[in-house]
């Protein structure tokens, strides 16, 4: 199955699987979970996505799909990995700086 990034004013941000080039563009970046995902996650204290700038797709280079491939047990099947460090800024804990989400 292909992978592919979703890019961003020429940034890739994230990868994903898709079985074609159709279901990549129609289905995968129109998912509406992802796309507030954009809007509400932040890489260097600023959000992914403006929410009017275009998101375009491409096929990832052989590194964006390794990096895919090795994110993927932790998001699980059918899921983007963000190819940038991000924050959730609404998911903080004051006790707990280290966003390991152990219990302790």
């Amino acid at each position: 199955m292909p992978i592919y990034v979703a890019e961003i004013a020429g940034r890739g941000l994230a990868a994903f699987d898709a079985d074609d080039d159709i279901e990549a563009a129609e289905v995968r970046l129109t998912d509406r979970a992802f796309r507030r995902d954009l809007i509400v996650l932040q890489n260097e204290g600023r959000p992914l996505w403006d929410g009017v700038s275009e998101i375009c797709m491409r096929k990832a280079s052989p590194e964006e799909a390794v990096r895919w491939e090795a994110g993927m047990p932790a998001v699980g099947k059918d899921r983007f990995v963000f190819l940038v460090p991000v924050v959730d800024p609404s998911d903080h804990d004051d006790d707990d700086d280290d966003y390991d989400n152990d219990p302790d």
